[in-house]
């Protein structure tokens, strides 16, 4: 949780102070990110006013119930602070005033639509400039998920350490702290991480014993519901398959729930290899070790444990492999 002396205004508790023009009448909610209800009030003449205390700062959405004329969603950087939020439902047109954090979240926003579409120079040097002026309130820390794709592992590490402690300890920048460490620990040049999975038999069955009996490995990260699996994984296949007799292997690694799905595309794809469906669960532990967050993904490995390579498709494997087995 983060520290209550992050609050602002030094006030004990919250008021959100809401005037929404056209605002239908009714129920309005105070929503967790889970969706999960915060607390409800009415609106009256597009006015409504939610009221209580937050142990940290965290964000929120101010949501109407279902079937209403004009739907809203907005979101709230929630401080123990009095809050201001206007604005007009049928245009979303919404001004948050009263904190630090809210009104530059406001500005951002306002200056990341006005930006060129596509120009990711542009929108990085917004976030780096809004960053550097709220590093110090939720919004840079909410702000470390824009910076995800657009530097590298080791920049959003030191993104994520310009922190205060207590901002560290945020949901948002702990997880992208643990996938960005988790790609610089497993980049080319670096060992692999061992882990076990079950096999048919239940019987544990180690990657790294894989690794030492063999002259290379791929681990397969994958699932039958995957985006592109149905092309990615048969070339991936595909593309190892003429070093399966010069000794490599596949270590394949699914997070299907659906066993008879597993089975079918396991065929289908043509894996090679022990090939493991543990559950989405013990599957996402695993490639997390990889800071993987999307599927199918690759892992290749040399016989001495060292990752030579790791990526999306068999593109990013192909001049690797050619390399180890030239040898």
């Amino acid at each position: 949780m983060l520290a209550a002396s992050l609050c602002s205004c030094g006030q004990k508790g919250y008021t959100i102070k809401g005037d929404i023009i056209d605002l239908d009448e009714g129920d309005i909610n105070l929503l967790d990110v889970y969706g999960g209800v915060i607390s409800s009030t009415e609106v009256e003449d597009g006015k409504f006013t939610f009221k209580g205390k937050v142990d940290a700062p965290c964000l929120v959405y101010i949501n109407n119930v279902l079937g209403v004329k004009y739907p809203i969603d907005i979101p709230v950087l929630l401080e123990n602070a009095t809050i201001y939020v206007k604005g007009d439902a049928r245009i979303s047109n919404i001004d948050i005033t009263g904190t630090k954090a809210n009104e530059n979240m406001v500005q951002f926003k306002i200056r990341k639509d006005q930006l060129p579409a596509g120009n990711n120079d542009a929108y990085l040097k917004l976030v780096k400039e809004t960053f550097e002026e709220n590093k110090d309130n939720l919004l840079g820390a909410m702000l470390i998920s824009n910076f995800y794709g657009l530097v590298s592992d080791r920049e959003l590490l030191d993104y994520c350490d310009m922190l205060p402690s207590e901002l560290r300890e945020n949901i948002y920048v702990e997880h992208y702290h643990k996938v960005a460490q988790a790609r610089v620990n497993t980049e080319p040049g670096t060992k692999f991480k061992d882990f076990e999975m079950l096999d048919a038999d239940s019987l544990k069955v180690s990657l790294g014993d894989v690794v030492r009996t063999h002259e290379a490995t791929v681990i397969l990260f994958w699932a039958s519901w995957a985006r592109g699996a149905s092309t990615a994984i048969p070339e991936i296949t595909e593309g190892c398959l003429p070093y399966r007799d010069s000794g490599l292997e596949m270590f394949n690694v699914s997070l299907d729930s659906d066993m008879a799905k597993f089975a079918e595309c396991e065929k289908d794809f043509g894996l090679f290899g022990p090939s493991f469906a543990n559950g989405p669960e013990a599957g996402d532990k695993a490639s997390s070790l990889y800071g993987f967050e999307g599927l199918p993904r690759v892992v290749l490995i040399d016989k001495e444990g060292t990752i030579v390579a790791r990526g999306r498709s068999f593109e990013d494997l192909a001049l690797p492999l050619k390399t180890i087995f030239a040898q």
